[in-house]
């Protein structure tokens, strides 16, 4: 009997509808092959999770390509254009019983608001209906009818910050070998409601801890096969924006249909409560001199995690108008002041302005300071648990020194959800004071063994301030606006041929 083999790859990033910047290709690290594999083997990410069951499973994987870039704007037309025409040509080529995708689901690009609906119904078109597709989203992805049509099974996060990356991928591994071996026939119940979750959203305290019990439980009781919980983004601009719950059964969807309504139901029923306000700088820094270890903040408004720009001057502004002089790491996105740095090199004692290009809730920064240090194409892993194991690289940065606090420039933006950005640059997080990271909730995870961690409320465009953001497509949607408890409903039946809608 011949070795079965999975194709897998796409592309994944979260993307922002309203911020201007466009991401382009050298933003993505781009892998493809066996090199892939060995590359990404045994990382807590849904690749690594699809590599992992693979060989657990005695497979092998196909690796057309793999395009992952963090969060940011829209991602070109030509990009997302490229990964489909290298996936269409692999599938067309065949030799594969599966596939299973380790995708994101909160992805556009200039002009596709269903990105990965739409490579996947190409995927489905080349492989016909017998052919297993499964794939593997972000607890924040954006999931609609056509995402779900081309799919036979599709897993979620089930934590957030998210630790359980790999662990969703060999969901969605194990739904396709069920499918092929004939043990696991799909039946889909999903439900959806235009709300969303601002803040008291985590998977370690608040309202989604009971949700995902509920749903845990019915799993555990045979009432569903898998269920998944989707708190869409927030700052998609695309019609139906909201809550998604995906409930399967395997060959009935009553039961299926039950949980997923009830899951839905408990969301509404807990929609104040979902949202809270985040502590404020003010709160967080009024003792920092005397602090003896350091506090982690995390920059609510500009978080390169949820797809702001990353060169928000906020914090910094506060700490130099405080005259708050204690040693500090503070990240920021800006490529002209890092070719600056770098004509002035090393050592170099320059005036530079900085910051504030995009993120226009507080000026750009000039300050007098010294060029620390310069480098370029510094690698960075994640030792974690969220995302740990994941390899990536700093493109070109420079670290300039104002007083005692050290500000990362980079030609690139990047979320600083895990210590090693900045250890990469030589920047010891234990020796700090005061970190700033691009991120909201993932980076907690990741520093809680360095010191105090906390997601502060600044202002940008990743704030929870939503009224303030220039909405075209998305609305109504709860909180926003009145809305009646009326979720819209979806169910489909994966029959031998293939997959069908069935009445609702």
């Amino acid at each position: 009997m011949a070795k079965r083999q999975v194709l897998t790859g796409g592309i994944a990033q979260e993307s922002h509808s309203f911020n201007p910047i466009v991401t382009r290709r050298e933003r993505f690290t781009i892998v493809e092959g066996q090199g892939a594999i060995e590359h990404n083997r045994g990382a807590n990410s849904a690749f690594g999770g699809v590599i992992d069951s693979a060989y657990e499973a005695g497979l092998d994987l196909i690796v057309p390509t793999l395009f992952r870039a963090q969060s940011g704007g829209p991602v070109d037309d030509l990009v997302f254009a490229e990964v489909s025409e290298i996936m269409v040509a692999a599938a067309k080529r065949g030799d594969f019983d599966a596939i299973v995708l380790p995708l994101h689901g909160g992805m556009l690009t200039e002009t596709l608001s269903d990105p990965e609906g739409l490579l996947v119904e190409r995927l489905r078109a080349i492989v016909g209906n017998e052919v297993p597709i499964t794939a593997a989203f972000d607890l924040h992805a954006h999931v609609k009818e056509s995402t779900l049509e081309p799919l036979d099974f599709l897993s979620g996060y089930l934590t957030n910050p998210h630790e359980d990356q790999s662990a969703t991928a060999k969901r969605a591994f194990r739904a396709a070998m069920g499918i092929l071996d004939g043990t696991f026939d799909p039946v889909l119940a999903a439900t959806f409601l235009p709300m969303l979750t601002l803040g008291n959203d985590t998977t370690l305290s608040g309202p989604l801890v009971d949700i995902h019990a509920y749903a845990h439980n019915a799993v555990e009781r045979g009432l569903a096969w898998d269920v998944s919980i989707f708190n869409s983004q927030q700052f998609l601009d695309v019609p139906s924006i909201g809550q998604t719950v995906l409930a399967y059964g395997n060959g009935e969807i009553d039961e299926a249909r039950k949980v997923a309504n009830e899951v839905m139901k408990m969301i509404w029923d807990y929609r104040d409560d979902l949202i809270t306000k985040y502590p404020t700088l003010e709160e967080q820094l009024k003792d920092i001199e005397q602090s003896d270890r350091p506090i982690i903040i995390g920059d609510q408004g500009d978080r390169v995690a949820a797809g702001s720009p990353g060169d928000s001057t906020y914090i910094l502004n506060y700490l130099l108008e405080n005259k708050i002089n204690v040693d500090t790491y503070f990240p920021i996105y800006d490529p002209d002041a890092v070719a600056t740095c770098d004509r002035a090199g090393v050592g170099g004692e320059i005036c530079l302005n900085f910051g504030g290009k995009y993120s226009s809730a507080s000026p750009s920064v000039t300050a007098k300071g010294k060029v620390v240090s310069l480098g370029a194409n510094v690698p960075v892993l994640y030792d974690g648990p969220s995302d740990r194991g994941t390899k990536t690289y700093i493109e070109k940065y420079a670290v300039f020194k104002i007083g005692n606090i050290s500000v990362l420039l980079t030609n690139q933006p990047y979320s600083y959800m895990d210590p090693d950005y900045f250890k990469a640059v030589g920047l010891d997080p234990e020796k700090a004071t005061i970190i700033v990271s691009r991120s909201g909730y993932h980076f907690q995870l990741n520093f809680a063994k360095i010191g105090h961690v906390v997601t502060v409320d600044t202002p940008g465009m990743s704030s929870y301030y939503l009224d303030q953001l220039p909405w075209q497509h998305a609305r109504p949607f709860y909180p926003l606006d009145k809305i009646e408890y009326e979720p819209r409903q979806y169910t489909r039946r994966r029959l031998a041929g293939g997959c069908r809608s069935i009445p609702g």
